[in-house]
């Protein structure tokens, strides 16, 4: 069965939808979130408050408030004149990990509770209840049920302490990655990786934290003006710093030796260039100048033709006598 947009609809009143939202996002948002969507590109010129969402839809204002960080922190959607958020696109996600990802995410939101196993649970749990309570307040906000749905979907599914969960959306709200659509990312990530004790958390944290340190250093010393590294980036600096033991010295001489042969920004270039210092053993500023100081060896040249052949005759000798005695031509006899 196929369809088709009918041509009488096509001419009447209409509106654009960003491209990204159907190849990208149309598996990965919920119904909210579209709805919400939807309805704020059909009124953009009229500017609306997340309260004229929520009156125009019937939908909670808190659950509107999670839709629109959704947009957001996809960078499809701006608040209050702030600038756009990069989009994060992995680079060297592969297509088959990315589809692995979005199935992922769509089997997550159809295992949902619903509103009356939220209800239920939170009854029968104090724990859940806390964790519902205390998540309201490291977000700062009231959650709706699309929000405590995921957070409880998070806890029976993906197998993640209260605890853990809990220090996971403070260190989410405190980079400004808020959105409960971020936090259950972040959540699949750590579930995957077995980050589930309170020591696992925290060591995770600090190696977060500390490439977060890297990128500032790096923001500062070249000029970048992104405030955020990208899950790509953020990928490399936790390679360089925790795997080859790299500190930002040799990261800001990385970057200089990536300036000096392309004009954008590549951290795969860096990489090579790391990697390639790491496997020389070179680790400090010092080590680098010694090893472009040293003469390079010279490349063994290629033999001429002929050479290592020893003449049966004397080729001085012929030229001599070529020069000085006159070429005579006889003629054959028959």
């Amino acid at each position: 069965m196929k369809f088709s947009i009918n041509p009488q609809m096509m001419f009447g009143l209409s509106f654009s939808v960003p491209a990204q939202v159907a190849d990208k996002h149309l598996k990965l948002a919920g119904a909210a979130q579209l709805k919400a969507l939807l309805w704020l590109l059909r009124h953009a010129a009229e500017n609306p408050s997340s309260e004229d969402i929520a009156k125009a839809l019937n939908m909670n204002h808190a659950d509107v408030c999670d839709a629109m960080q959704y947009w957001i922190e996809n960078g499809i959607v701006t608040q209050d004149g702030q600038a756009p958020i990069e989009p994060e696109t992995p680079a060297y996600a592969a297509p088959e990990r990315a589809a692995a990802v979005e199935q992922i995410v769509e089997q997550a939101v159809s295992a949902k509770p619903t509103a009356e196993q939220i209800l239920k649970r939170t009854k029968e749990s104090p724990e859940i209840r806390f964790m519902l309570n205390e998540a309201q307040h490291k977000l700062g906000r009231t959650i709706g049920y699309d929000s405590q749905a995921t957070l409880l979907m998070i806890c029976d599914s993906y197998g993640l302490p209260v605890e853990v969960l809990l220090m996971l959306i403070e260190y989410c709200v405190s980079i400004g990655k808020g959105s409960i659509n971020y936090i259950a990312k972040a959540a699949k990530s750590w579930s995957d990786r077995e980050i589930d004790s309170l020591e696992k958390a925290d060591e995770q944290i600090k190696i977060l934290r500390r490439c977060e340190g890297l990128w500032k250093q790096l923001c500062e010393m070249t000029g970048i003006s992104t405030p955020r590294p990208t899950s790509a980036q953020s990928a490399y600096l936790r390679q360089w710093s925790n795997e080859l033991g790299f500190d930002i010295e040799m990261i800001y001489l990385a970057y200089e030796e990536m300036a000096n042969h392309t004009d954008k920004i590549s951290f795969p270039y860096m990489n090579k260039v790391l990697i390639n210092w790491h496997e020389s053993g070179i680790k400090t500023p010092e080590q680098l100048e010694e090893s472009k100081a040293q003469p390079k060896t010279a490349k063994p040249s290629k033999k001429k033709k002929n050479e290592g052949y020893e003449a049966s005759y004397d080729i001085e000798e012929f030229n001599r006598r070529s020069a000085e005695e006159p070429l005579v031509y006889k003629k054959q006899e028959d």
